[in-house]
């Protein structure tokens, strides 16, 4: 069966295999048998109905009790989900380098990165880091910064249910609003790769909003500076933010038109001043990404301002970007096209990703929708009103248009559920994951080490970590993942081999015999052999495709093959 709809996906829909998921499954047949006795059962119907008017005669507190249990519920489930991941070996380099930082905001010195060998102050301007290397410090491990994570989004279904009890009528409409939440896949590929801070912002953001709704300015100007600190794919979105509240808030002005001043002038300083500084190249260490629209910063700003036709073309007609926007629009059944002014706040976060020339970015993927996904909450949910207003103007057409409404949602539920990436749970052989903890156990903790991307979680919490260098001929490969840095003068740095100030004690190497093709297995085997042939290490573990090596200097650990 699961062939038969790899099939179909692939060669005649042209989406990624199938693969069997008991969760999915479950769901989108719960989905498909709850539309089906709506639509054709009376009984079943009048049950649905009971049960809204049941929850729109709740009182607030009973609301909040239960925004609190699916808030506390949700983050239980993507806890148990990333905790899998991890002992499974399903985070990768992003998980790293985060948690490197983390243990270097514990240990010092602060902000800095081992394995690209630089401060990630020049790669994401995030002061969060101060915050999250708190907690860092009462559980130093990479799991800590997965819960930090999960504990935020659960904290974003309360304020989305606390924004539909401030604007909606029918506080029914709230557990409509949750589902869209829970559901929403690009939710779910913001925290299903690696550990991020821009997911940060979305309960940050919705609970901002929830603030303003509320009208308590204190609570929204210490959320407006905690969002600012996330990361520098923030603040325009905020300006925006701020424009729209001074714009439609008359009673939030002051505070709009300073948000928006506050965050255009926090942006160019971190672009022109902090970012640069910061980065050994004195250059934007992401802009590759965005080159094609100018050679610098100032020269792309000018251009987007001088031609906004041409701008606009190339948001959304140049990688068929439209598209990805459709079907950012579709998992909250397009309710932000009623609120149109809501729906303003999209436009900034939503074209400095369709702007990039990175794929993943354009096409909305991974983290990189996260600070656009609290104003898309928050717009669906104004829609959401409008819709329930207009579905109440006429009686006589009223319990037609509810019915609509609901199966749509549960049908558009069912869809969500599909299109939810499954985190990647089960892919991993177990044989490989055991000989995998077993030899990061040898590595003492304080010794300098080569990892193998794969395997670098491990043994991220130290000074001294390095990617192996398969490509670059040499022990340690400095080369930084996901970008191309441009320095000022235009030219790439020709040096990131060079970079290398120390020689690693232990180098771990590991590739998935059943997941890693022949070639990435045979060139670990060649990066091993080099190793012991001219460079001096000795292998001490060799299991499964698991390799570790000890340079002469290293501690006597017994040999394991």
């Amino acid at each position: 069966m699961e062939a038969l709809l790899t099939d179909l996906n692939v060669h005649l829909l042209g989406l990624k295999p199938f693969h069997f998921n008991l969760f999915k499954v479950t769901v989108i047949g719960l989905c498909i048998t709850l539309v089906w006795l709506m639509l054709v059962s009376a009984t079943v119907w009048r049950c649905v109905l009971r049960g809204r008017d049941g929850l729109d005669g709740w009182s607030m507190d009973r609301h909040r009790l239960l925004a609190w249990s699916l808030g506390g519920l949700f983050s239980a489930f993507l806890i148990y989900l990333r905790a899998r991941q991890y002992v499974e070996l399903q985070t990768w380099w992003d998980m790293t380098t985060e948690a490197n930082v983390a243990w270097h905001m514990v240990h010092g010195p602060w902000f800095f990165n081992s394995l690209d060998n630089r401060s990630l102050l020049g790669q994401h301007f995030s002061p969060v880091m101060l915050l999250i290397g708190l907690v860092y410090r009462l559980a130093e491990h990479p799991l800590t910064l997965l819960v930090i994570q999960s504990l935020a989004l659960g904290l974003g279904v309360v304020a989305v249910y606390e924004i539909v009890l401030a604007r909606c009528d029918r506080k029914s409409m709230a557990l409509l609003a949750v589902l869209l939440y829970l559901f929403n896949p690009y939710l779910h590929h913001v925290t299903a790769h690696d550990f991020h801070r821009s997911p940060i912002a979305i309960p940050t953001v919705l609970w901002l909003l929830v603030f303003i709704e509320s009208g308590r300015l204190v609570p929204a100007a210490a959320l407006s500076l905690l969002a600012l600190s996330i990361e520098e794919s923030i603040p325009l979105p905020l300006a925006g933010f701020g424009l729209y509240l001074a714009v439609f808030r008359p009673t939030w002005r002051v505070f709009g038109l300073s948000l928006a001043v506050l965050s255009i002038g926090y942006f160019f300083l971190v672009a022109k001043v902090f970012l640069p500084m910061f980065t050994p190249e004195q250059g934007l260490f992401f802009w590759d990404r965005y080159a094609h629209l100018g050679r610098d910063f100032n020269e792309a700003f000018l251009n987007i301002m001088l031609n906004p036709f041409w701008a606009l073309t190339e948001a959304l007609v140049r990688h068929n970007q439209y598209i990805y926007l459709a079907y950012f629009l579709i998992p909250v059944a397009l309710l932000p096209l009623f609120a149109w002014r809501e729906a303003c706040l999209l436009v900034v976060p939503l074209a400095t990703m369709l702007l990039s020339q990175n794929d993943g970015q354009y096409k909305l993927g991974f983290h990189y929708s996260a600070p656009a996904l609290p104003f898309l909450f928050y717009s669906a949910v104004c829609g959401l009103a409008l819709v329930s207003v207009w579905i109440q103007r006429d009686s006589a057409k009223a319990m037609m248009r509810w019915k609509g409404l609901l199966v749509g949602i549960v049908i558009l539920t069912g869809l969500n559920v599909y299109r939810c990436p499954g985190y990647d749970l089960g892919k991993t052989d177990p044989v490989f994951v055991a000989a995998a903890f077993e030899a990061a156990a040898l590595i003492p903790s304080d010794a300098a080490v080569a990892a193998d991307v794969r395997l670098a979680p491990l043994v991220v919490n130290r000074h001294r970590i390095c990617k192996i260098g398969l490509d670059t001929g040499t022990v340690c490969d400095w080369t930084p993942v996901g970008a191309q840095v441009l320095p000022r003068h235009g030219l790439p740095d020709p040096g990131w081999s060079e970079k290398q100030s120390w020689v690693p004690e232990y180098v771990i190497v590991g590739s998935e015999p059943t997941s890693a093709n022949g070639d990435q297995i045979k060139r670990r085997r060649a990066y091993v052999v080099w190793l012991v042939a001219t460079q001096g290490y000795a292998v001490i573990y060799n299991q499964r495709e698991v390799t570790v090596l000890r340079g002469s200097g290293g501690a006597s650990v017994p040999v394991v093959k």
